[in-house]
């Protein structure tokens, strides 16, 4: 039977560091089962913990978190808001439940705040963004998942008012009418997803050739809803930091059409 020296009991931030370890590691978790918790503790603290732990409760506890890391709004998931590069990447050999360990094992995970009054983080869907795109060399994947991360940023901007968590994705500003961002996508990537409606910024007016290289891509959140599409250099004109009257024209011309 172990004993435990008197005031060696862990405090409550390295309490939540080992239970989080605990959830996070599948590995940990077999080692404690096979082993014990002798095998696995660091120092006596961490054995009183241990050696507490109901393995059943515990395995229960990470197929939960698991779940609700992957599916974490009501109807929605990562899944979901991410479809066309999670197919990027399953087509490269890659499983949801392989992305998932990376993600929740990786320094991206732990920006995400899970519970709300543990204090500010990014939203889960920016966490994973960043995790895919950490080290991600093939430009496709990395302007289809800035696309979709977008969309899903730009969502909650156009519903949520205060967001319940910090957005640090670049080039997203204040308008009078809500937020915009412009982006600058490989032609390709942006003819890959779904054409733009008519009645978006830019539709039927790309201003690019079919064989250009890049193209322009503007998001738009205000009252009425999101808005986003290929737009021309003159709408480019509008994100210009510098104040000219080339970009106040192109911010009254999106102001008429109610998205400046």
């Amino acid at each position: 039977m172990s004993t435990v020296e008197p005031g060696t009991s862990l405090d409550g931030e390295r309490l939540t560091e080992l239970l989080m370890r605990l959830l996070l590691d599948a590995d940990l978790r077999a080692r404690l089962a096979d082993e014990g918790a002798e095998a696995v503790a660091a120092d006596p603290g961490e054995l009183e913990c241990l050696a507490s732990v109901d393995l059943t409760e515990l395995d229960t506890t990470a197929r939960r978190l698991r779940s609700q890391v992957w599916r974490p709004g009501s109807g929605g998931s990562l899944a979901t808001t991410f479809p066309r590069s999670l197919r990027l990447l399953q087509d490269a050999g890659a499983t949801e439940s392989a992305l998932l360990t990376g993600f929740l094992n990786s320094p991206h995970f732990t920006r995400f705040r899970l519970i709300p009054y543990t204090g500010p983080g990014l939203s889960v869907e920016e966490a994973f963004a960043c995790h895919l795109l950490d080290g991600a060399e093939n430009a496709t994947l990395r302007d289809t998942v800035t696309h979709e991360l977008m969309i899903a940023l730009f969502t909650a901007l156009t519903c949520e008012q205060p967001l319940s968590f910090v957005i640090e994705a670049e080039g997203i500003i204040g308008t009078d009418r809500g937020h915009a961002a412009l982006r600058r996508y490989r032609t390709a990537s942006a003819a890959a997803w779904a054409a733009t409606p008519a009645g978006r910024p830019g539709a039927g007016d790309t201003g690019h050739t079919a064989t250009a290289e890049a193209v322009h891509y503007a998001y738009f959140a205000t009252s009425a809803g999101l808005a986003h599409g290929v737009v021309t250099e003159r709408v480019a004109a509008a994100f210009e930091a510098e104040a000219t009257a080339r970009r106040e024209t192109a911010r009254r011309a999106l102001a008429r059409r109610g998205l400046w």
